[in-house]
């Protein structure tokens, strides 16, 4: 499903089947026109060719006519007969004819037509020569026209009509050879033409047949992978909880899950593809609805987490919340909506019943902290008395005491100091939360200052090397950072092995959280003080590193080292307050580190919690 889709092809198999046939017939187009140009080509060509080949015959025939008016004439002369002029005639006619048939043949040749009007002269000329000497065989008789023969006038025009029909049969000749050889050029490059035409157009045809098939396949298989997303998409949607739906514009259902199905129940009758929430619903709900999902599709921004009650058909409250944003297409436009709904009853009685317990721990912490004041309180009054007469005690009867009553003495005034102590620590603790000051600008510098102030004799006695690094200034409650660090440099300064001087190292820096990691409460962005207290004591074990911040818990005997077992909790309880924390690392005998963490600034400008 993250794979984005393919991109649009350029164009579709519909274009390409249109483009690839349409260039065919194309082809099929321009073959046949040529065709048509080379065969009408060929055509004339041979059109040429047979009429140069009948000009050919023509001019045969003229000179065998012209042969035979010769006998004739020549025949009639000697002889007188008439019969000899009828083949005379006849030639004489069929020379007329195939002149004019010559003179329609080379019409489209103007050096033909030249050479055939002086033909036209020269048989004209020959005509009248032969026919004066056949009538003056008539009228005067032989001797007179053999006179005439013998000047061979006629002779000399016939020889002149043949060696024009000579020149113009090699011309003819020469014409029949280009237009045979045109000819020749005309047919191969009409059949060259259509071979390549043919085979052009097969191979056009298989390259489109490639290309559609291939087109075809791409489609049968992004077909079957849109499928398969589909159903991937219909599977996941399936194992859904939560009630997913897609509506199109006009608020008709077009997909859903199995989740939403079984919310409508047997009114969904299987589906509820094409239906609408007036199919479900009543009509006021129904309208609200569509209201609803109209908004989304027509202003294109999105419904989020939108919380209502529907009354159920049991008379039950059924809270559901909803999430709808707008589908859009490739080009961006609105078709539909894409809507997330799920059931919140149990969160909505989970919240009402946490608030409840809220209210009621509020009042336990408020009635628990009033019970830890004024117990507090109450158990120092008879302290002080138990002090108050256990002092006059030794003072008027101490001389008369026993050795063992003295003991017993100290013992009860010693008692009575740890529980001074233990109510006073006590009372800090309660006090954390119950009397706590606004958080402001606190110069950490000047907090440590203070604190080593109040510890000068100790530190004096132990002859402790106290390293203090430079601290910053960040907003927090003065007082309860001055109990901070006053708790964690007299822990550094008590716990150590006898004889050795203490060693204690304060440092701190500023740092900016860039992922939220396990177990911490800091979020990316935010500015965090980190300050850490390191010291050569005697350290622990590791795997008491949170039970040191219980309350009264204590890792050694009070006869090894003083105390109440609360300083650390009360540390842990000032972090707590201010959005921080607190964790200790250590190992035995290889002394201890404590890492405080707090906000740089505080989300509000007080927080009595």
């Amino acid at each position: 499903m993250s794979t984005p889709p393919p991109a649009a092809p350029r164009f579709s198999i519909r274009r390409k089947i249109i483009i690839g046939f349409g260039l065919v017939f194309l082809m099929f187009g321009i073959i046949g026109f040529i065709s048509y140009r080379s065969t009408r080509a060929f055509i004339l060509t041979a059109d040429w060719v047979t009429r140069t080949r009948e000009v050919m015959e023509l001019q045969e025939r003229t000179q065998r006519h012209l042969m035979e008016m010769e006998s004739g004439r020549r025949g009639f002369i000697i002889t007188g007969d008439e019969t000899y002029l009828r083949g005379f005639e006849e030639a004489q006619a069929q020379i007329i004819e195939n002149f004019n048939a010559l003179k329609t043949y080379t019409a489209d040749t103007p050096q033909q037509t030249v050479k055939l009007d002086r033909l036209l002269t020269l048989i004209q000329r020959n005509f009248a020569e032969q026919q004066t000497e056949i009538e003056t065989r008539r009228t005067q008789g032989f001797a007179a026209s053999l006179t005439i023969f013998a000047k061979g006038e006629s002779d000399q025009t016939t020889q002149d009509i043949r060696k024009i029909l000579a020149d113009f049969d090699r011309e003819q000749r020469q014409l029949l050879a280009e237009r045979a050889a045109l000819t020749r050029y005309v047919g191969r490059a009409t059949t060259l033409t259509i071979v390549a035409g043919s085979v052009f157009t097969f191979i056009a045809l298989l390259v489109a047949c490639f290309l559609i098939l291939r087109d075809v396949a791409a489609r049968h298989r992004a077909e079957e992978a849109l499928a398969a997303e589909h159903h991937l998409l219909l599977s996941i949607i399936d194992t859904i909880p939560d009630h997913v739906y897609v509506k199109d514009v006009e608020g008709r259902f077009i997909l859903d899950n199995v989740a939403h199905r079984e919310m409508y129940g047997p009114k969904t009758e299987g589906t509820t593809t094409g239906r609408t929430v007036f199919d479900y619903y009543s009509a006021a709900e129904a309208e609200r609805f569509d209201e609803d999902d109209h908004r989304v599709i027509e202003t294109g921004e999105g419904i989020f987490n939108h919380e209502e009650a529907r009354l159920q058909e049991d008379g039950g409250e059924l809270w559901i919340q909803t999430t709808r944003v707008p589908l859009r297409d490739t080009d961006g436009s609105v078709i539909g909506l894409v809507g997330i709904s799920a059931d919140i009853t149990d969160r909505k009685i989970s919240e009402v019943q946490l608030l409840r317990f809220a209210a009621q721990l509020e009042n336990s912490n408020a009635e628990l902290q009033n019970f830890a004041s004024v117990a507090s309180h109450d158990l120092q009054e008879p302290l002080r008395k138990i002090q108050a007469f256990s002092d006059r005690l030794r003072v008027k009867c101490g001389k008369t005491l026993s050795a063992q009553g003295l003991d017993y003495l100290d013992r009860m005034q010693n008692a009575a100091q740890r529980m001074q102590v233990l109510i006073q620590d006590l009372l800090k603790l309660s006090r954390i939360t119950s009397r706590a000051l606004p958080f402001e600008a606190c110069d950490l510098n000047e907090v440590v200052r203070t604190v080593l102030s109040d510890l000068e004799i100790t530190i004096e006695q132990q002859h402790a090397k106290i390293e203090v690094g430079d601290l910053p200034t960040i907003e927090a409650d003065a007082v309860q950072m001055r109990q901070l660090f006053q708790n964690l440099i007299s822990n550094a300064l008590k716990f150590q092995r006898p004889g050795d001087r203490p060693e204690v190292v304060i440092e701190g820096r500023i740092y900016e959280v860039k992922e939220r990691s396990a177990g911490e409460v800091a979020i990316p962005g935010q500015r965090i003080c980190k300050i850490v207290v390191r010291d050569n004591g005697i350290g622990f074990d590791p795997k008491f590193g949170d039970q040191i911040f219980v309350v009264f818990q204590r890792l050694h005997s009070r006869s090894e080292y003083e105390g109440t077992g609360i300083g650390l909790a009360v540390c842990r309880k000032i972090t707590d307050r201010h959005g921080g924390s607190i964790v200790a690392k250590s190992a035995e005998g290889q002394g201890a580190a404590f890492i405080v963490t707090l906000p740089v600034t505080q989300p509000s400008p007080q927080a009595n919690e």
